[in-house]
């Protein structure tokens, strides 16, 4: 088998350098650091869990949402879990509050931009991921692709 010619080398290089080469995606599913899943369940623990509660039970029609199996949180991308974390409520949260008719009283999600760094935000998507089945984990990683 020939050598690649050193030019080619060179350009290959450059545009690795300059940004220019699409970003390939392993796709084995991504499986974060064990500590990072720990810092994820003491943030979630302390600042998530007196509303969304925990790994067990609920419904999808739960509000606010369980993040567990039983809840519909697997169905959004992770940019839109993102912005309402960082923002709070939102129209899609407003239509979803309208549509099962939650009472009025019922808080609305925070904005938490002051309280929690994107590092934060992401170890505690990453927590609440643990709590899906291997096939919501799936449903939602393709979802992410499409839309974010």
């Amino acid at each position: 088998m020939s050598r690649p010619p050193k030019l080619l080398i060179l350009v290959f290089a450059a545009l690795a350098l300059s940004g220019c080469l699409p970003q390939f995606q392993l796709t084995l599913p991504f499986q974060p650091m064990p500590t990072a899943l720990a810092r994820g369940e003491k943030l979630y623990n302390e600042n998530c869990l007196v509303c969304h509660k925990g790994a067990e039970g609920g419904t999808m029609m739960d509000y606010p949402p369980r993040h567990n199996a039983n809840g519909h949180t697997w169905h959004h991308p992770d940019c839109e879990l993102t912005y309402i974390i960082v923002y709070g409520s939102n129209a899609m949260t407003e239509m979803m509050r309208q549509m099962m008719n939650v009472p009025t009283t019922t808080p609305r999600m925070p904005a938490w931009r002051d309280k929690l760094s994107r590092e934060e935000i992401d170890a505690i998507l990453a927590f609440i991921r643990t709590m899906w089945t291997e096939e919501q984990r799936g449903a939602h990683a393709r979802v992410t692709q499409a839309q974010c």
